[in-house]
């Protein structure tokens, strides 16, 4: 805008979460006189729709055109206040919010007079980077209106299925011969459905889908590109192919964890719960009146496995069920840390104390030891604290409860695309409530076991959540990127490439002048490259270094006059 800045100012109360340290009415008298404030007022709830329809209001009767919100984080409340702007016919970068929540009465709760000092210099200085902020345009880009899965699961099924019944082409990448993941490992639910005729219909339907193309035993190689158009190679049958997508959902599951621990493959009658699944879907009965231990958290919280794969205690529960649903006289212990079968599953829980499975807790740091004889098992000690003295149960049978480890691919795979993976090898979304399916980079999505141990029917639910986030993107010709990214000052640039090695995104590239240039679809406007640059030929739209000189001049400015 060539008109000189006219700031309308929002201090909110927050309910008491502001509002109960922060004295609002005195900050908001305070920067009345501030540069350029023509309009400041205090509301109970700025993000509500009432307080947003009198932004735009106060807009027009003001001529405002720039706008500071003081009250809580941007990550959740920027979108809308930029979205309001936009509505009022303001353009939506010139807005800045001050966060004197986060960042002031909630890590000062016990100052209230500080708090409102602190609070009164934070909108100064929001309001001095305001009074520079520059109306900014973003890019239009071609969208590919196709999706990429890679892994043929569960959850790769689902959510090839569901953007496939919505009309979009499908391509996806199965490392193995066959669809289905780990659905092969197991027969049925906690719940008694049946998964082998589960499996079969949803590889049915997934086969039969005329915009699923699937590729078996092929494996990405490398990924190139950004939302809406990425470009995928990949190895099958000892060829590499390549095909394009606009989006890419992960799906690659996690495998069964593999334990050497309590004599497992070194005794006899000791056994997985998937092992011992398998041989109870068998037809061939087993001998009645045997004595089951089964043995809960092997290899799982751990300091080396902290976390907890979720399905084991409900598989206990149900291969416990199984068992006494054809042999009665069978004597199950299930030997526990904690037990949680999750939801309403917990009703079958209590249906197996019914039916006489006994329930033995342990402590971590005393754990259950296997003895044998001639490396036959013979029985299983335990020490619990719900029992006086050390408990011995003569065992035919060890079933030990493993979980799920992440996959080795994840690693190769997260290089690739550039997205995160946790300490215990599993893909992190953007923000576990936000952005719950989302990587931070645009474009790529994940479900299912690759994201965390979890329950099938959360698997899918999952999966179909990742597919309508796809079709978000999927269903434009053309995507709007914002305007916050990075550009290159070329006759500053000394072609270093820092910013190429420093950029977690992939978005900085040379051109034919082997000079720097950022495109702008893959930034992601973390300022990065602009802080790392030796020449500072980077800026970055809406966050300019004169940007901050300001804010800390006004910051001292202020200090100066306390």
């Amino acid at each position: 805008t060539d008109e000189s800045p006219r700031i309308g100012v929002f201090v909110c109360h927050c309910g008491i979460n502001i509002a109960g340290t922060v004295d609002v009415e005195k900050v908001t008298e305070s920067i009345r006189n501030e540069p350029g404030v023509v309009f400041a007022s205090h509301t109970m709830y700025t993000c509500s729709d009432a307080s947003l329809s009198n932004i735009k209001e106060q807009i027009a009767e003001n001529r405002l055109n720039r706008v500071v919100v003081a009250s809580c984080t941007p990550r959740t409340h920027e979108p809308i206040f930029r979205e309001t702007l936009r509505e009022a016919g303001l353009n939506p970068y010139l807005f800045e919010l001050s966060n004197i929540r986060d960042q002031c009465s909630w890590v000062h709760s016990g100052e209230p007079a500080n708090a409102t000092e602190k609070a009164t210099e934070l909108v100064k200085m929001s309001i001095s980077r305001a009074y520079h902020l520059l109306p900014l345009e973003g890019d239009r880009i071609p969208i590919r209106q196709n999706a990429l899965i890679i892994g043929g699961g569960v959850s790769g099924m689902s959510a090839a299925l569901s953007l496939a019944e919505q009309g979009y082409d499908v391509d996806m990448i199965e490392k193995s011969s066959q669809l289905g993941g780990n659905l092969g490992y197991v027969n049925s639910t906690l719940e008694h459905s049946s998964l082998t005729a589960f499996k079969k219909q949803l590889i049915e339907n997934v086969n039969k889908q005329r915009n699923i193309d699937i590729y078996l035993d092929s494996e990405i190689e490398s990924v190139s590109g950004h939302i809406g158009d990425f470009k995928v190679k990949y190895a099958s049958k000892g060829k590499i192919k390549e095909l394009s997508c606009g989006a890419i959902i992960i799906a690659t599951g996690a495998k069964p964890a593999q334990t050497e621990e309590y004599s497992y493959g070194i005794v006899k009658n000791i056994m997985t719960q998937l092992e011992l699944e398998k041989q109870l879907s068998r037809k061939k009965p087993e001998a009645k009146g045997q004595t089951y231990v089964m043995l809960q958290c092997v290899g799982s919280r751990i300091p080396d496995k902290p976390y907890c794969s979720r399905i084991c205690c409900s598989m206990a529960v149900k291969n416990a069920l199984k068992i006494k649903k054809h042999d009665t006289d069978a004597r199950i212990f299930i030997l526990y840390r904690d037990i949680r079968t999750y939801g309403f599953r917990e009703r079958y829980y209590q249906e197996a104390r019914k039916q006489g499975v006994v329930f033995v807790r342990y402590n971590e740091e005393n754990p259950p030891v296997v003895s044998d004889i001639d490396g036959v098992l013979s029985g299983v000690k335990v020490d619990s604290p719900d029992f006086p003295e050390q408990i011995t149960i003569e065992a035919d049978k060890l079933v030990l409860s493993t979980g799920l480890d992440a996959n080795e691919d994840n690693k190769r795979i997260s290089d690739m695309l550039k997205v995160p993976l946790n300490a215990n090898g599993f893909y992190v979304e953007a923000h576990m409530k936000l952005r719950p399916v989302d990587f931070a980079t645009e474009g790529l999505f994940l479900c299912g076991l690759a994201h965390s141990p979890k329950m099938i029917d959360e698997n899918i639910s999952q999966a179909k959540a990742a597919a309508a986030r796809a079709a978000s993107i999927l269903s434009k010709t053309h995507l709007e990127v914002g305007a916050q990214v990075s550009h290159v000052d070329q006759d500053k640039c000394i072609s270093c490439m820092t910013c190429i090695k420093a950029c977690p995104y992939g978005a900085p590239m040379l051109n034919y002048d082997h000079k720097a240039e950022v495109e702008s679809a893959k930034c992601m406007g973390c300022g990065i490259c602009a802080s790392e640059c030796p020449a500072r030929a980077i800026q970055l739209n809406h966050f300019l270094s004169d940007h901050f000189k300001n804010m800390i001049n006004k910051m001292f400015d202020v200090v100066a006059t306390v």
